[in-house]
C-alpha cells in the first residue's frame, strides 16, 4: 500500500463529555494549523453523553474563527469514551484520525509533521505525540513523577520510531489512528472491552492501550515520534491527590485485559486452559509482591493521603490484585474475545504487505 497527500488528508476527532467551557482554546489551536497545500481536513466533534450546549457551542465557536475547514458534530448517547470513538473512527472522511481531547493544544505544525510520518510509514497504526504540561494552577510537587500517569511527557523513551513489538503503550490524547486499520479491525470483530466514563463513574483509561495492542495483534506497529507536539492542559480539579488515586483505583478492571494480550502475545495458540493456569500465576505473583512490603501496604490502606511514589504504586498494586481476584471469569470472557479476533485477523488477508516490527 502506498499514501499519498493526494488520496489522504487528517480528520481531528475531538470526543468530549460536558466541553462546551473546554472548547474554546482547544478550536483556537486546531483553526490556528499551518495546513500543506493539497492537504485535505476536518474536525469531528462527539458529544459523548454531554448535558450542557456542546453540540451547540462548538459550530458557533468554529464560524468565529473562521472555519478554516469543515466541521461536523454527532452526538454518542452512551456513555464511556470509546463509544465516542467508535463512532467518530466509523464517521471519520479521511484515513489519519488525529485524537484531540478537549483539554488538548495543539502545535501549529502539528497537521504538517503527522501527515510527513504517516504518509512515510504505512505500516503505522497509531502514532504517539509529544504532549508537554500547562497548568491552570501551580502543580504540586510530586507531579513529575506522576507526569506518564496523566498523559504528560515523551514516550518511548524520548526516541521517535517504531515501539518494541509487545512492549509500551501510546497514549489516547493527541495520537493518531489511521482509520484502515481501525476497518482491518472492525471487519474482523474487533470490540473495546475496556471503558473510560466520566461523571460518577470511575476512571479507567485504558482503551487506548487496548486499541494499541489490538494493532499489535493485527500486524500494526504502534510509532512515537518526539517532534510532534502538542500541550495537555491539567485543570486544578485533576492536580490532587485523591483525584490520582482514583486513577489507581481504576486500573483493577483494566489490568484484565492488558493482561490477556501479554499472554496471547507471548504465547503463541494459546489454549484457555493454560491462559487460565498462567492468570492463577499472575495473581499469585501480585500477591507475593504486596507480601513483601507488609508494611508499605499498611499505610497506603491507612493512610492513603501520604503523597509519595510508594503510596500510589501499593495501592494501585492492591487494586490491580483486587481487580484480578475478582475477575477471573472476565478475563477469560476477554481471552475467548481476543482469541476469537486473532484468529479471524490470521484468516483475513492484510492490506498492507509493508514489513511490521
Amino acid at each position: 500500500m502506498t499514501t499519498t497527500l493526494a488520496n489522504s488528508g487528517v480528520t481531528f476527532l475531538i470526543c468530549t463529555y460536558n466541553g462546551e467551557q473546554r472548547l474554546p482554546e482547544t478550536l483556537r489551536h486546531l483553526a490556528a494549523q499551518r495546513v500543506p497545500a493539497g492537504l485535505a481536513w476536518e474536525v469531528l466533534l462527539v458529544s459523548n453523553a454531554s448535558t450542557d450546549d456542546t453540540l451547540g457551542a462548538a459550530p458557533r465557536l468554529w464560524a468565529e474563527l473562521g472555519a478554516p475547514a469543515p466541521l461536523r458534530t454527532l452526538d454518542e448517547p452512551r456513555s464511556g469514551k470509546e463509544n465516542a470513538l467508535i463512532q467518530g473512527f466509523d464517521s471519520a472522511r479521511y484515513d489519519w484520525i488525529g485524537i484531540v481531547d478537549d483539554d488538548n493544544l495543539l502545535a501549529p505544525d502539528y497537521i504538517a509533521q503527522v501527515a510527513r510520518v504517516m504518509a512515510a510509514n504505512p505500516n503505522i497504526g497509531i502514532l504517539g505525540t509529544r504532549a508537554e504540561g500547562a497548568f491552570e494552577v501551580a502543580p504540586p510537587a510530586w507531579f513529575t513523577q506522576f507526569e506518564a500517569v496523566f498523559a504528560v511527557g515523551a514516550q518511548n523513551g524520548g526516541q521517535t520510531g517504531p515501539l518494541p513489538r509487545h512492549d509500551g503503550y501510546i497514549y489516547g490524547a493527541g495520537s493518531v489512528v489511521r482509520r484502515q486499520a481501525w476497518l482491518h479491525l472492525r471487519s474482523a470483530g474487533f470490540a473495546f472491552t475496556t471503558t473510560t466514563k466520566r461523571g460518577n463513574a470511575v476512571l479507567s483509561a485504558a482503551e487506548d492501550i487496548e486499541l494499541g495492542d489490538a494493532m499489535r495483534l493485527a500486524g500494526y506497529q504502534l510509532w512515537y515520534d518526539d517532534a510532534i507536539r502538542f500541550k495537555h492542559f491539567m485543570y486544578k480539579g485533576r492536580l490532587t491527590w485523591p483525584y490520582l488515586l482514583r486513577m489507581a483505583h481504576g486500573t483493577g478492571s483494566s489490568q484484565l485485559t492488558s493482561a490477556v494480550y501479554y499472554f496471547i502475545f507471548r504465547h503463541p495458540n494459546l489454549s484457555e486452559s493454560k491462559f487460565r493456569w498462567l492468570y492463577v500465576k499472575r495473581q499469585l505473583w501480585l500477591l507475593l509482591q504486596l507480601a513483601r512490603h507488609p508494611l508499605q501496604l499498611a499505610i497506603a490502606l491507612r493512610h492513603p493521603e501520604q503523597e509519595n511514589m510508594e503510596t500510589f504504586a501499593t495501592t494501585r498494586l492492591w487494586h490491580n490484585f483486587l481487580g484480578s481476584w475478582s475477575g477471573m471469569g472476565q478475563a477469560v470472557r476477554v481471552f475467548r474475545t481476543v482469541s476469537t479476533l486473532e484468529n479471524k485477523l490470521r484468516a483475513a488477508s492484510r492490506p498492507s504487505k509493508a514489513t511490521h516490527n
